[in-house]
């Protein structure tokens, strides 16, 4: 029987993708949008896996989790996994940790890793049925909609917060376009529409007539392209093929904006042959903007608009969204910056087409969102009484005070602030086990015992007459050290405790891996200012700097080889160095252009010309407006077309 996975999150679009993703797999999904339904869906039939976001209309996450927990067995005992829109705190995490949630996770959630979980949770699922090709098995794994219900901006949106890597199909009527992504951003596109053919592309724009079309088709066949034809026939040069190839890579693209009906679907994992490449240099919220402000029908901002009239609109809280960047008019940048969540969408109804589109389109990416009218604008979910405003303050200083309680001397209240605010730091970064002193093989005794004296130290009653703020941090402490004692006291729960700190370890170093990858980037931009100032020494060595910190960046070792020949280039041992890194950057970063350009190059300097050739071709095919590329590529064609007339003079003496 396939493993049952219960999905609840307020954003039904993202329930669906999760749904079909995971129904793709094998499991039997059901999805819930609050927390009563969710509720209701656990007591009617329970899932082997609950999958719950903690902001949620009415309960939120963490009410819902003390609910199942609340439930009989074997239902308080359902495996949950939290997912957070904002940046998890160690509230978050120890109140997760209380509650027994299996994991935390922070959107956006890659696809991949919503798998990866359901199975290390549930096991595998089975297919529901054999299926015998393979083309089948393929599109089981994939995931469709239609856009009438899910419009072609939240897809864009939906498969960037899931990092897909894949194509997506888009189909409407006889039309036909497909999308490749890499981790969520759109990197190619393909379309069989004859009007967007480069040729077609050409004649609409004004670049070429009718005529020099129909010239330049008497020339084509097989493994000929006709870019390649009208450069040969001196209509246009290399650098405006590129220039046209990405002008009509972004045609085929927003033009799927304009689409009013549809289906799409998503197949992970796929490469897209014959596309046109769109490039990195733009987020997706920024096409989402371009494409609703030209293209989108303006008829369905509007409906939506009238829909969700009564909701207010306010900046969104998922950091990963709101940071895309995007080029948004001057003109409305002030606009925007008032809509703080007291605005309706319905009083931006009036307001002008262009501003409503962008709207619409900066609400479809994440930036924005819509809140009910009696929700509190950004405000994280209740964890317990550790997150409250009294709860913050005690964590800093103390909250102002009228006077001295009656019975307690100020200075003896200050000084046992202190102590606890220090018992707090110190407890708030230990583990279970170093909180008490102890290792993984203590016995009941001796960890009573340490129980006791800690708890004695923190416990409420102590307390009774202080502070609020006090009080409140009395009970968060005296809350983690109950919790960390039930952990460990219960061989079962002690192991999995382990567990989970052996996996908070490997995420700890996985960060660390991301902040050396973030020191890295910047030397490796340091060294690329040098480079454009010739300042070549500096710039190896700051190269150097980058890969020492992040060696498995293909760009990193492609650089520093450049830099290295570029600070050598009489020396063959040097030289050899530098070809080794070169090539070796080209292994890591295939999909980039430098290590081509540069590999050219040095292939140029030590006399091997046909092979610099193919690289500074592959260069220009990875990026068609690599201008270095294309320009090495002229010098060549000139030397040999110079090197022809000089033979031929010669043989007619």
């Amino acid at each position: 029987m396939a493993g049952r996975v219960l999905c609840v999150d307020d954003d039904r679009a993202l329930c669906q993708i999760v749904a079909k993703a995971l129904a793709g797999e094998g499991y039997e999904v059901r999805t819930a949008f609050d927390g009563e339904d969710a509720l209701a869906a656990i007591r009617e039939e329970p899932p082997d896996l609950v999958l719950l976001d903690l902001m949620l209309p009415g309960l939120d996450g963490f009410q819902v989790l003390e609910a199942i927990r609340a439930l009989d067995a074997p239902e308080r005992g359902l495996p949950v996994v939290l997912i957070s829109g904002c940046t998890t705190t160690p509230i978050y995490a120890e109140r997760a940790n209380t509650l027994r949630a299996v994991d935390l996770l922070t959107k956006p959630v890659p696809l991949e890793t919503f798998i990866r979980v359901v199975a290390e949770q549930i096991g595998e699922a089975k297919p529901p049925a054999p299926l015998r090709d393979k083309a089948k098995v393929e599109r089981n794994k994939s995931f469709s909609g239609t856009l009438d219900r899910l419009p072609f901006p939240s897809v864009i949106h939906h498969l960037h917060g899931m990092r897909a890597t894949g194509i997506l199909h888009i189909t409407s009527g006889k039309k036909r376009k497909w999308l490749q992504l890499r981790d969520g951003y759109p990197v190619a596109v393909r379309s069989n529409l004859v009007r967007e053919t480069l040729g077609h592309f050409l004649v609409r724009t004004g670049r070429i007539t009718q005529a020099v079309f129909d010239e330049c088709m008497q020339y084509m066949g097989k493994g000929k392209r006709q870019g390649e034809i009208l450069i040969a026939m001196d209509v246009l040069s290399e650098q405006e093929v590129a220039e046209v190839l990405r002008e009509q890579a972004d045609e085929k693209f927003l033009e799927i904006f304009s689409w009013e009906s549809g289906s799409f679907r998503f197949e992970r994992a796929q490469s897209l042959p014959r596309a046109n490449d769109l490039g990195l240099d733009r987020s997706p919220a920024d096409l989402i903007l371009e494409g609703v402000r030209t293209r989108f029908p303006l008829a369905r901002i509007d409906h939506f608009f009238e829909k969700n009239a009564g909701l207010r609109v306010a900046r969104g809280e998922n950091l990963f969204n709101r940071f895309q960047n995007v080029r948004v008019d001057g003109s409305e940048e002030a606009r925007l910056r008032e809509l703080d969540g007291s605005q309706c969408l319905g009083d931006l109804h009036s307001e002008r087409e262009s501003f409503r589109r962008t709207v619409y389109a900066l609400i479809a990416a994440g930036i924005l969102e819509l809140q009910e009218p009696g929700a509190a604008a950004a405000q994280p979910p209740r964890a317990s009484r550790a997150n409250s405003p009294a709860s913050a303050r005690a964590r800093g200083a103390a909250a102002p005070r009228k006077g001295p309680r009656r019975g307690i001397d100020p200075r003896q209240e200050d000084e046992r602030h202190l102590a606890l605010v220090k018992l707090a730091e110190e407890i708030r970064g230990k583990s279970y086990f170093e909180l008490f002193g102890v290792d993984e093989t203590v016995d009941e005794q001796v960890l009573r015992d340490a129980y006791e004296s800690l708890s004695a130290q923190v416990h409420p009653d102590r307390f009774s007459a202080a502070s609020m703020a006090l009080r409140d941090l009395a009970d968060e402490l005296h809350e983690i050290v109950k919790n960390a004692y039930d952990t460990l006291l219960k061989p079962r729960e002690r192991r999995q405790y382990v567990l989970e700190e052996q996996k908070r370890e490997r995420e700890a170093a996985k960060r660390r891996k991301s902040e050396l990858a973030l020191e890295a980037e910047s030397e490796f931009r340091k060294g690329e200012g040098a480079l454009d100032v010739r300042d070549y020494e500096t710039a190896l060595a700051h190269f150097g700097r980058a890969l020492q910190l992040y060696p498995h960046e293909g760009d990193h070792h492609a650089h520093y080889g450049w830099a290295l020949y570029l600070c050598h280039p009489g020396d063959p041992s040097m030289v050899g160095e530098a070809l080794e890194h070169v090539k070796r950057g080209l292994k890591l970063a295939s999909h980039r252009e430098k290590p081509y350009l540069f590999l050219g190059r040095l292939y140029k300097a030590i006399g091997r010309v046909e092979m610099a050739e193919k690289m500074f071709a592959r260069a220009v095919q990875v990026q068609p407006d690599c201008v270095e590329a294309l320009r090495e590529l002229r010098l060549i064609n000139m030397r040999r077309q110079k090197s022809k007339g000089l033979i031929g003079r010669i043989l007619r003496r």
